[in-house]
């Protein structure tokens, strides 16, 4: 047992970091319907170049299967694409993975990240985001590297995931992650940063 654990572990060491991604595990959603074929979606114009079109999907809900309906996004931040939400058939079950964004090329652990500024309002919704999800953190090469967990992004409409990925540390400093807190006019949103 020893022997496949030092094993497994050479390998995790050895995969370049540029390779590493966050593996996103769910609370998974188990059933034995199948999924119906997707549905052909017509997409409307590009608002910018900038955006990416969050392809729909069959989720399950209310012990049916409902069609989410595609539609265009911004990027949380810059670098980061969308991994569209998918049922896999295990064993004779179906399991749905969340859709999540994830960074295309994630921040090399030496480089200390910078968070995208505040936005100009403050961001408060009426709909709860759902529990976090738990993230694999892929291996660093770097002593004393900083963890920036994933987090729920508002995207204008729903709650959407971004994935976590690695920092260098900010000497001095500690992050604070992204989260959002319930008040008297709903949540809001209080953006991960670096505090003294």
């Amino acid at each position: 047992m020893l022997k496949q654990v030092m094993i497994a572990l050479a390998l995790l060491t050895a995969a370049p970091l540029a390779e590493a991604q966050v593996v996103v595990s769910v609370p998974e959603v188990r059933v034995n319907l199948a999924p119906p074929p997707p549905r052909v979606e017509v997409q409307t114009v590009r608002p910018s170049a900038g955006h990416t079109w969050v392809a729909g999907h069959w989720a399950w809900r209310g012990n049916q299967h409902v069609w989410i309906g595609g539609h265009w996004a911004l990027p949380p931040s810059t670098g980061m694409v969308w991994e569209p939400a998918r049922w896999e058939n295990r064993g004779g079950a179906w399991a749905f993975i969340e859709g999540h964004w994830r960074w295309a090329n994630p921040p090399q652990a030496t480089v200390v990240y910078e968070p995208p500024p505040p936005p100009a309002q403050p961001v408060i919704v009426q709909t709860a985001p759902p529990p976090d999800i738990v993230e694999v953190r892929p291996a660093t090469t770097m002593a004393g590297a900083v963890w920036i967990p994933g987090y729920w992004h508002w995207n204008g409409a729903s709650h959407v995931w971004v994935a976590g990925h690695w920092s260098a540390p900010r000497v001095g400093w500690v992050w604070e992650p992204q989260h959002w807190e319930r008040g008297p006019g709903g949540y809001r949103l209080v953006p991960g940063h670096w505090r003294h």
